[in-house]
């Protein structure tokens, strides 16, 4: 180390440039040696990397690439994002394959069924997904799957909002009434009604 700083000093008193600039200079380069090979590692990725979400049997499946393989794939909520149970119970039991069910639910959204793969267990959604996955990869078509994916996505954050905005406008008032726009412009009349009674009553008066 001291035979760095040694020679970052002759270079500043040789060239005649402040040491804080030589200092500076040396350490991007060191920065740039270290971190080449990772931008060379992020350059050299297929296109296709780029493609981790999808929307497929109704749910939000998400997954990342390892050495060219789909790993780390689950289904998530469209709406919430959140992780999804996946329930194949009845794939133990039953022997005729349409009778095999595998459920999605959220139970951030209150438990609700998402959709449902006929067919077979997890095991089986899990390559029906692997194999759509691929299959767009090698037509081309996941770049026009990520945008239709990020839309729908998207369109479920705009509902999501409505929805909690309707909630919010319907919540009781104080007297126990709900409060919606009807309600607020039925008051806005019945005020108006009472002034203008007010009104004749201190006419008549």
């Amino acid at each position: 180390m001291e035979k760095i700083i040694d020679l970052l000093s002759r270079i500043s008193a040789l060239y005649n440039i402040p040491q804080w600039i030589v200092n500076s200079g040396a350490v991007a380069i060191v920065v740039i040696l270290i971190a080449s090979p990772f931008v060379v590692r992020y350059l050299m990725q297929p296109k296709y990397y780029k493609f981790r979400e999808m929307i497929l049997f109704k749910v939000l499946w998400r997954w990342k690439y390892k050495k060219g393989e789909v790993i780390g794939l689950w289904c998530y909520c469209p709406k919430c994002q959140a992780m999804l149970m996946v329930d194949d119970e009845n794939c133990r039991s039953e022997e005729n394959l349409q009778n095999k069910l595998t459920f999605f639910i959220c139970h951030e959204c209150g438990g609700n069924e998402l959709g449902r793969v006929v067919g077979g267990d997890r095991r089986y959604v899990l390559s029906l997904v692997k194999r759509d996955i691929w299959r767009h990869i090698r037509d081309g078509s996941y770049n026009e799957v990520s945008s239709a994916t990020k839309g729908a996505l998207e369109l479920y954050t705009s509902l999501e909002t409505q929805e909690e905005v309707s909630q919010k406008m319907a919540e009781p008032c104080g007297d126990g009434e709900v409060s919606t726009p009807e309600n607020e412009n039925n008051a806005q009349e019945v005020e108006a009604c009472d002034t203008k009674a007010e009104e004749v009553k201190k006419d008549g008066i």
